[in-house]
Protein backbone atom coordinates (compact mmCIF):
# COMPACT_ATOMS: atom_id res chain seq x y z
CA UNK A 1 0.00 0.00 0.00
CA UNK A 2 0.90 3.08 -0.97
CA UNK A 3 0.61 5.07 2.10
CA UNK A 4 2.38 2.30 3.86
CA UNK A 5 5.93 2.35 1.44
CA UNK A 6 5.92 6.42 2.04
CA UNK A 7 5.62 6.35 6.28
CA UNK A 8 8.24 3.60 5.94
CA UNK A 9 10.16 5.52 3.92
CA UNK A 10 10.03 8.86 5.88
CA UNK A 11 10.11 6.74 9.23
CA UNK A 12 13.74 5.02 7.88
CA UNK A 13 14.94 7.94 6.94
CA UNK A 14 14.57 9.52 10.47
CA UNK A 15 16.48 6.23 12.09
CA UNK A 16 19.04 6.57 9.48
CA UNK A 17 19.44 10.17 10.64
CA UNK A 18 19.15 9.61 14.34
CA UNK A 19 16.33 12.39 14.68
CA UNK A 20 14.21 9.19 16.31
CA UNK A 21 15.23 6.19 18.24
CA UNK A 22 14.58 2.78 16.25
CA UNK A 23 12.51 1.37 19.13
CA UNK A 24 9.49 4.03 18.85
CA UNK A 25 9.58 2.84 14.68
CA UNK A 26 6.35 1.25 15.07
CA UNK A 27 4.47 4.11 16.63
CA UNK A 28 6.08 6.67 14.18
CA UNK A 29 4.95 4.46 11.36
CA UNK A 30 1.69 4.43 12.24
CA UNK A 31 1.22 8.09 12.86
CA UNK A 32 3.15 9.38 9.70
CA UNK A 33 0.43 6.62 8.30
CA UNK A 34 -1.98 8.69 10.07
CA UNK A 35 -1.15 12.06 8.95
CA UNK A 36 -0.64 11.07 5.23
CA UNK A 37 -4.29 9.28 5.26
CA UNK A 38 -5.73 12.41 6.55
CA UNK A 39 -3.47 14.50 3.70
CA UNK A 40 -5.66 12.38 1.36
CA UNK A 41 -8.85 12.96 2.49
CA UNK A 42 -7.91 16.87 2.28
CA UNK A 43 -7.17 16.04 -1.12
CA UNK A 44 -9.69 14.12 -1.94
CA UNK A 45 -12.61 17.05 -0.54
CA UNK A 46 -10.70 19.37 -2.32
CA UNK A 47 -10.95 17.40 -5.66
CA UNK A 48 -14.67 16.44 -5.42
CA UNK A 49 -15.19 20.46 -4.15
CA UNK A 50 -13.51 21.26 -7.40
CA UNK A 51 -15.42 18.72 -9.82
CA UNK A 52 -18.79 19.78 -7.80
CA UNK A 53 -17.69 23.75 -7.98
CA UNK A 54 -18.60 24.22 -4.24
CA UNK A 55 -15.27 24.02 -2.69
CA UNK A 56 -16.24 25.74 0.45
CA UNK A 57 -18.90 23.85 1.35
CA UNK A 58 -16.81 20.44 0.42
CA UNK A 59 -14.68 22.37 3.04
CA UNK A 60 -17.00 22.77 5.27
CA UNK A 61 -18.25 18.98 5.22
CA UNK A 62 -14.84 17.94 6.05
CA UNK A 63 -14.76 19.92 8.71
CA UNK A 64 -17.95 18.78 10.45
CA UNK A 65 -17.03 14.93 9.28
CA UNK A 66 -13.72 15.34 11.35
CA UNK A 67 -15.48 16.75 14.28
CA UNK A 68 -18.01 14.48 14.38
CA UNK A 69 -15.96 11.20 13.84
CA UNK A 70 -13.47 12.39 16.38
CA UNK A 71 -16.37 12.69 18.96
CA UNK A 72 -18.83 9.90 18.33
CA UNK A 73 -16.65 7.37 16.40
CA UNK A 74 -17.60 5.03 13.88
CA UNK A 75 -16.45 2.85 10.66
CA UNK A 76 -13.29 2.09 10.14
CA UNK A 77 -11.81 0.30 7.08
CA UNK A 78 -9.11 -2.54 7.02
CA UNK A 79 -6.76 -0.99 4.89
CA UNK A 80 -6.11 3.01 4.16
CA UNK A 81 -7.27 2.28 0.28
CA UNK A 82 -10.77 1.24 1.47
CA UNK A 83 -10.77 3.92 3.88
CA UNK A 84 -9.41 6.66 1.08
CA UNK A 85 -12.06 5.20 -1.23
CA UNK A 86 -15.32 4.85 0.37
CA UNK A 87 -14.50 8.34 1.81
CA UNK A 88 -14.77 9.61 -1.75
CA UNK A 89 -17.63 7.66 -2.54
CA UNK A 90 -19.40 8.95 0.67
CA UNK A 91 -18.16 12.38 -0.27
CA UNK A 92 -19.46 12.10 -3.50
CA UNK A 93 -22.97 11.48 -2.70
CA UNK A 94 -22.89 13.90 0.07
CA UNK A 95 -21.82 16.40 -2.55
CA UNK A 96 -24.25 15.38 -5.08
CA UNK A 97 -27.35 15.86 -2.76
CA UNK A 98 -26.00 19.54 -1.89
CA UNK A 99 -25.76 20.68 -5.29
CA UNK A 100 -29.10 18.92 -7.07
CA UNK A 101 -31.77 18.22 -4.65
CA UNK A 102 -33.80 21.63 -4.00
CA UNK A 103 -34.40 22.29 -0.50
CA UNK A 104 -38.49 22.35 -0.91
CA UNK A 105 -37.73 18.60 -2.16
CA UNK A 106 -35.64 17.94 0.74
CA UNK A 107 -37.89 18.66 4.16
CA UNK A 108 -39.61 15.56 5.06
CA UNK A 109 -35.86 14.15 4.41
CA UNK A 110 -34.64 16.96 6.82
CA UNK A 111 -36.78 16.10 9.61
CA UNK A 112 -36.07 11.92 9.24
CA UNK A 113 -32.58 12.91 8.89
CA UNK A 114 -31.94 15.10 12.40
CA UNK A 115 -34.37 12.16 14.01
CA UNK A 116 -31.99 9.35 13.60
CA UNK A 117 -28.92 11.44 14.16
CA UNK A 118 -29.85 12.17 17.95
CA UNK A 119 -31.28 8.75 17.91
CA UNK A 120 -28.29 7.20 16.74
CA UNK A 121 -25.66 9.33 18.50
CA UNK A 122 -27.70 8.69 22.01
CA UNK A 123 -27.77 5.16 21.52
CA UNK A 124 -24.77 4.47 19.78
CA UNK A 125 -22.14 7.14 20.57
CA UNK A 126 -19.02 6.69 21.02
CA UNK A 127 -17.56 4.19 18.86
CA UNK A 128 -14.98 2.70 20.04
CA UNK A 129 -11.41 2.31 18.02
CA UNK A 130 -9.70 -0.75 18.54
CA UNK A 131 -6.65 1.34 19.04
CA UNK A 132 -7.43 3.67 21.50
CA UNK A 133 -9.61 2.04 24.01
CA UNK A 134 -11.76 4.46 26.12
CA UNK A 135 -12.52 4.02 30.03
CA UNK A 136 -16.07 4.17 31.49
CA UNK A 137 -15.91 7.92 32.43
CA UNK A 138 -14.55 8.60 28.72
CA UNK A 139 -17.20 6.89 26.86
CA UNK A 140 -20.27 8.81 29.11
CA UNK A 141 -18.14 11.70 28.18
CA UNK A 142 -18.06 11.28 24.93
CA UNK A 143 -21.87 10.49 24.74
CA UNK A 144 -22.85 13.39 26.12
CA UNK A 145 -20.74 15.65 24.38
CA UNK A 146 -21.88 14.08 20.67
CA UNK A 147 -25.06 13.94 21.53
CA UNK A 148 -24.69 17.94 22.18
CA UNK A 149 -22.97 18.23 19.05
CA UNK A 150 -25.93 16.31 16.81
CA UNK A 151 -28.36 18.78 18.73
CA UNK A 152 -26.55 21.90 17.78
CA UNK A 153 -26.13 21.50 14.24
CA UNK A 154 -29.46 19.62 14.22
CA UNK A 155 -30.88 22.94 15.21
CA UNK A 156 -28.46 24.86 12.97
CA UNK A 157 -29.81 23.45 10.09
CA UNK A 158 -33.32 24.16 11.23
CA UNK A 159 -32.66 27.43 10.86
CA UNK A 160 -31.00 27.38 7.44
CA UNK A 161 -33.40 25.25 5.81
CA UNK A 162 -37.07 26.43 7.60
CA UNK A 163 -36.13 30.32 7.73
CA UNK A 164 -33.32 30.55 4.99
CA UNK A 165 -34.09 27.90 2.67
CA UNK A 166 -29.88 27.35 2.40
CA UNK A 167 -28.35 24.03 1.35
CA UNK A 168 -26.10 24.46 3.63
CA UNK A 169 -28.88 23.23 6.53
CA UNK A 170 -28.74 19.87 3.58
CA UNK A 171 -25.25 20.06 3.74
CA UNK A 172 -25.04 19.98 7.56
CA UNK A 173 -28.52 17.44 7.52
CA UNK A 174 -26.44 14.64 5.09
CA UNK A 175 -22.84 14.97 7.08
CA UNK A 176 -25.17 14.13 10.16
CA UNK A 177 -26.71 11.30 8.76
CA UNK A 178 -23.02 9.87 7.11
CA UNK A 179 -22.08 10.06 10.83
CA UNK A 180 -24.50 8.45 12.30
CA UNK A 181 -25.03 5.31 9.26
CA UNK A 182 -21.21 4.97 10.39
CA UNK A 183 -22.19 3.98 13.87
CA UNK A 184 -24.94 1.77 13.36
CA UNK A 185 -23.20 -0.25 10.59
CA UNK A 186 -20.23 -0.94 13.06
CA UNK A 187 -21.88 -2.51 15.59
CA UNK A 188 -25.64 -2.64 14.96
CA UNK A 189 -26.49 -4.84 18.19
CA UNK A 190 -25.66 -2.44 20.12
CA UNK A 191 -28.82 -0.41 20.70
CA UNK A 192 -30.62 -4.07 22.08
CA UNK A 193 -27.43 -4.54 23.95
CA UNK A 194 -28.18 -1.18 25.70
CA UNK A 195 -31.62 -1.46 26.19
CA UNK A 196 -30.77 -4.63 27.90
CA UNK A 197 -28.06 -2.95 30.45
CA UNK A 198 -30.45 -0.14 31.22
CA UNK A 199 -33.43 -2.61 32.02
Amino acid sequence: MMIVAIASCITEFLIRHKAIDNGQADVYQYGFEIIISSVFTCIISVIMGLVFKCLFASMLYLGMFIILRSICGGYHAKTYWQCNLTFAIVTTLVLTIFKFIPVEQFMELHYICIFLAIIISSVYAPIENENKPLSEKQKIYFRILSVIMVVLLALISCILIIKFRSSYGILIDVTLLVVSVSMFVTNPWRGSEKYEQDN
